[in-house]
C-alpha cells in the first residue's frame, strides 16, 4: 500500500515538473518569436487622429492635445474624455498614474485609467513635471533667477516645497521622482572655473532624508557636462543622462555612484524604461545608433536606425518600435526585430495594448487593435 502511493506521488510529481517546464519552454518561445502579419481584432473611431498625440497608458491608449484627452480600453471603447486648455501639453506615465502638464503654462492634471484624480494649478511657469505610481507629483516651476519644487498627493494637496536659487546652485534642467514618489532627483546646470558642468541632487522625502539640510541626501559634481534627462528605474536605483554619457545611482540610504558609461558621440536623443535606457547619436555623422543599456549600465545592443527614421522609443519596458514613414520595425533590448510591416497607408501611431502581442494601429482611415501574427 505504501509503495503504490509513494509510486503514485513520485508520478504526480514528475507529471507536475513536465507541466511546469513545458509552460516555461512555451513562455520563452513565445517572447522570442518573430512576427511578419498581423490579425486585426477590433476596428474603432478617433475623431480627429492626424491633429493628436498618441501614448499607451495601462493597457488602454491615450489621445491628446491642447483641447483635451480622451482614454480608450484595450478594446477601443472610449472610458474618458476630458477637457481642458494647455498650449503645451506633455505626459509622464507611471503605473496606473498619468501626469498632463502644461509646459511654460500653470496647469496639470493626475487621471488614472478611470477618471481624473486632480487637477493642480501653480503660482509660477511649469519647466517640467513627473509622476509617481501612487500619483505624488513633483512639479519645477521658475520666474526670475528662482526655482520652486513642488510636491502633491495624488488628490492634489501640498506634500513638500522647495527654493532654487539660479545664481547660488545652478539652473535647474531635468528632474524625475521615484516610483514609490519618497525620492527626487535634480540635474542643476552650473558654472565651474568658467566652464559649464552639472551638480546632480538626490532627495529623500521620508523621515531619513528631513534629517538633512533641505532633504538632499546626495550630491554629484561633474566638469565640462551637461545633463539633459534624468529618470528613475523600477527598483529605485537612478539614472542621469549627459552629453557624452549616463551615470547610475544606487538606491539606499547610502546613495553612491554604481557605474560611469563614457561614450565617443555626443547623445542626441534618450529613451528610457522601467528597466533600460537608450541613447541615440549619430555615427561617423551620417547613420543615427541607438544604443541600449540596461539597469546597471551593461549594453544589451547596439543598431543602427533607418535613415528615413522618425520615431524610436519604448512601447513596453523591454520592447522598442522604430518608425520610418509607414514602417514599422519592432525591436527586443538584445537588439533581435521582432516584428517589421510596411503599412500602405499613413500610420498616425503605433502603441501596445493590453496582450503582449496586441497593439493600437491609428490611420487616417480608421483604428484598429491588431494582433501579430
Amino acid at each position: 500500500m505504501n509503495s503504490f502511493f509513494s509510486r503514485r506521488n513520485v508520478i504526480t510529481i514528475i507529471i507536475a515538473v513536465a507541466i511546469a517546464a513545458a509552460v516555461i519552454v512555451i513562455a520563452v518561445w513565445q517572447k522570442g518569436r518573430s512576427f511578419d502579419n498581423y490579425d486585426v481584432e477590433k476596428s474603432f473611431s478617433i475623431d480627429g487622429a492626424s491633429s493628436q498625440n498618441f501614448v499607451s497608458f495601462s493597457g488602454g491608449l491615450m489621445a491628446y492635445s491642447r483641447d483635451g484627452a480622451q482614454y480608450y480600453d484595450s478594446e477601443g471603447n472610449t472610458v474618458w474624455n476630458e477637457s481642458y486648455n494647455m498650449q503645451s501639453p506633455e505626459v509622464r506615465i507611471s503605473g496606473k498614474r498619468l501626469l498632463i502638464y502644461d509646459r511654460g503654462g500653470s496647469s496639470l492634471v493626475i487621471m488614472s485609467e478611470k477618471k481624473e484624480i486632480s487637477l493642480i494649478s501653480t503660482t509660477h511657469p511649469i519647466v517640467q513635471a513627473d509622476v509617481a505610481s501612487n500619483g505624488i507629483s513633483a512639479v519645477l516651476t521658475e520666474e526670475e533667477d528662482t526655482g520652486y519644487i513642488n510636491l502633491y498627493e495624488a488628490d492634489g494637496t501640498a506634500k513638500a516645497s522647495g527654493q532654487v536659487h539660479l545664481s547660488q546652485t545652478g539652473y535647474p534642467m531635468s528632474i524625475a521622482i521615484s516610483d514609490d514618489g519618497t525620492r527626487l532627483i535634480m540635474s542643476l546646470s552650473v558654472i565651474n572655473s568658467e566652464s559649464l558642468g552639472t551638480r546632480i541632487n538626490i532627495y529623500d522625502f521620508t523621515q531619513a532624508g528631513d534629517q538633512n539640510k533641505n532633504n538632499i541626501i546626495a550630491s554629484f559634481e561633474y566638469d565640462d557636462t551637461v545633463c539633459p534627462q534624468t529618470a528613475f528605474f523600477t527598483d529605485g536605483r537612478a539614472v542621469a543622462v549627459t552629453d557624452g554619457g549616463a551615470v547610475i545611482y544606487t538606491s539606499g540610504s547610502n546613495v553612491k555612484e554604481k557605474k560611469k558609461i563614457k561614450t565617443d558621440y555626443e547623445t542626441e536623443n534618450v529613451i528610457i524604461s522601467g528597466e533600460y535606457f537608450g541613447l541615440i547619436h549619430k555615427s561617423n555623422g551620417k547613420n543615427h545608433v541607438l544604443d541600449v543599456f540596461d539597469e546597471n549600465g551593461k549594453r544589451t545592443c547596439e543598431r543602427k536606425l533607418k535613415s528615413s527614421f522618425d520615431r524610436c522609443a519604448f512601447l513596453r519596458d523591454d520592447l522598442l518600435i522604430e518608425k520610418a514613414e509607414n514602417q514599422i520595425i519592432l525591436i527586443d533590448v538584445a537588439g533581435k526585430t521582432r516584428f517589421t510591416y510596411d503599412f500602405p497607408d499613413e500610420v498616425i501611431a503605433f502603441e501596445a495594448a493590453g496582450n503582449t502581442r496586441e497593439f493600437f494601429l491609428v490611420q487616417q482611415e480608421g483604428s484598429q487593435v491588431i494582433r501579430l501574427d
